[in-house]
């Protein structure tokens, strides 16, 4: 069933994907897909999943801390620019309008940043990183080019621009420690 949501999303869009046109698609009653999603939302949710759980791979915990956030964002970006990013700017557009949509984005929008921003602590924590930093602004500051860059301009990023980003973010709020 998800496999059929999945290719409604792709060929016709997210407002294709609704409870009977998954059980269409996939052979099956309604009532099995009200069974598995009892709503929309969860299985706009489920796609999001799907598509954009980016396959980010986390970096060498013995790495330094530019080391490790670089390979971070370039795993992020290589994920963006796949078919996660689709699905990632098919639903952004979407949210705007659609309730359900939304809900599974804000739901969502945590996993990339969420893992940033804990490698980013985990440095501040340990003298890496200037103890006075807004995490949570730095989170913004170097993955907010990356979904600008493939949601909004519908360019690729390559690992060059994930290293300039982060030479130019990171570098001068490295502590001395």
């Amino acid at each position: 069933m998800l496999d059929a949501a999945y290719r409604l999303l792709a060929e016709h869009g997210p407002a294709a994907v609704t409870h009977l046109r998954i059980a269409e698609e996939a052979g099956v009653s309604r009532a099995t897909v009200y069974r598995h999603w009892p709503d929309r939302g969860s299985i706009l949710l489920d796609l999001l999943r799907r598509g954009t759980e980016l396959r980010v791979t986390p970096p060498p915990p013995d790495a330094d801390l530019l080391t490790r956030v670089t390979l971070l964002l370039r795993s992020f970006a290589a994920a963006l620019s796949g078919e996660g990013g689709r699905v990632l700017a098919a639903m952004v557009g979407l949210a705007e309008w659609d309730e359900d949509v939304a809900a599974a984005l804000r739901q969502m929008a945590g996993i990339g940043p969420g893992m940033l921003a804990d490698l980013l602590g985990r440095g501040v924590a340990g003298g890496e990183l200037d103890p006075s930093v807004d995490v949570s602004l730095l989170v913004d500051r170097l993955i907010g080019p990356l979904y600008l860059r493939r949601l909004l301009y519908r360019e690729p990023i390559d690992d060059e621009r994930v290293e300039r980003l982060v030479a130019a973010t990171l570098v001068p709020l490295l502590g001395t420690r």
